[in-house]
């Protein structure tokens, strides 16, 4: 008689697999939903969807924005990543802004971003200098978990790669009209999109496995 013992999976595994499972599916509607809008609005609008001005660009400030608040949540929520999460805040306030600088410029005045910017600089410098040695070992924490490549990927994304392939010279190779701005325009503004969701979703799992450790 050949006994089978049966190999149970326990409540937090079964919650931690499914959970993930469960975020992952959310992330990808969301990915296909901006995908969706951005093919609308290009062949609705046209160019003008990707200005300064328009909707492409106002939700990568939204993102940048909404990155920043969810890494001070992480830093409410748990105290031994809460230095790594305000300086990561600190970085994402001041892209916010420069994202902003049109509107910052029209409605306040010209270089109004430049010294919001040198003024979140300031601040969170000064945190930085008061808390050297909590923000190096929360980093090397930070460094250890899933979020971080996810968060150098969106990084890189939208620092190299949107840059890189957002080259001028390299779509006036490829289209010979002046059709190549426009293209250029949306491609370099959709691959920065990207990024920025990238870097909000590593911020969502930062704050989930912060949760999960400080419970």
């Amino acid at each position: 008689m050949i006994s089978m013992k049966m190999d149970y999976i326990s409540r937090p595994t079964y919650r931690a697999v499914f959970g993930l499972i469960g975020r992952i599916f959310v992330y990808a509607v969301l990915l296909g939903v901006i995908a969706a809008g951005m093919l609308w609005g290009a062949v609705e609008y046209g160019p003008v969807f990707y200005d300064e001005i328009g909707p492409v660009e106002t939700l990568e400030t939204v993102f940048a924005m909404s990155t920043a608040l969810v890494l001070l949540w992480v830093g409410r929520s748990n105290e031994r990543c809460a230095p790594c999460a305000v300086m990561l805040s600190g970085f994402l306030f001041c892209v916010a802004v420069r994202e902003s600088d049109y509107f910052l410029d029209v409605l306040v005045c010209r270089h109004a971003w430049k010294m919001l910017v040198l003024l979140l600089l300031a601040v969170f410098t000064v945190y930085l200098i008061r808390n050297m040695r909590r923000v190096f070992e929360s980093v090397a924490e930070f460094m250890q978990q899933p979020a971080f490549g996810v968060f150098m990927s969106g990084l890189l994304v939208l620092i190299v790669f949107s840059r890189l392939f957002g080259y001028g010279g390299f779509w006036k190779e490829l289209i010979e009209d002046d059709h190549y701005r426009v293209i250029k325009t949306i491609v370099e503004e959709g691959v920065e999109l990207m990024g920025y969701f990238l870097i909000l979703v590593s911020s969502l799992e930062y704050r989930h496995a912060a949760l999960d450790e400080a419970s």
